[in-house]
């Protein structure tokens, strides 16, 4: 069994298109994961992902605060207790809502960017 708190897991605030993100990868390559990663991500009020696609799926969760999802030409909005499927090779995006926006995020295992 492997288990940690998510403040222990080293965070990666530097992203290329995007402003006040802070992802930690709470289960990933390092844990010997070989099938999926769970990664914590918190949006700073106002902060935002790059706009990206990728070949693979990913579901979100989000834990706390507001926020919009840009999925293609579709965006909505997100709270708590919300979950999103974005699936392969859209482009979307992330928006944090005035009181910032925290989410999990699965993704298959993969080599991150």
């Amino acid at each position: 069994m492997i288990r940690h708190h998510y403040l222990d897991i080293p965070k990666v605030t530097s992203f290329k298109g995007a402003q006040g993100v802070c992802k930690r990868t709470l289960i990933g390559k390092e844990q010997s994961a070989g099938n999926f990663y769970l990664r914590h991500f918190s949006l700073e009020p106002a902060g935002y992902t790059p706009r990206h696609s990728h070949p693979w799926e990913h579901e979100i969760y989000v834990l706390s605060g507001t926020g919009a999802i840009r999925v293609g030409e579709e965006q909505a909005e997100v709270g708590e207790g919300m979950a999103v499927f974005i699936p392969p090779q859209v482009e979307h995006q992330i928006r944090a809502g005035e009181s910032g926006l925290v989410f999990l995020c699965i993704i298959p295992a993969v080599e991150e960017a």
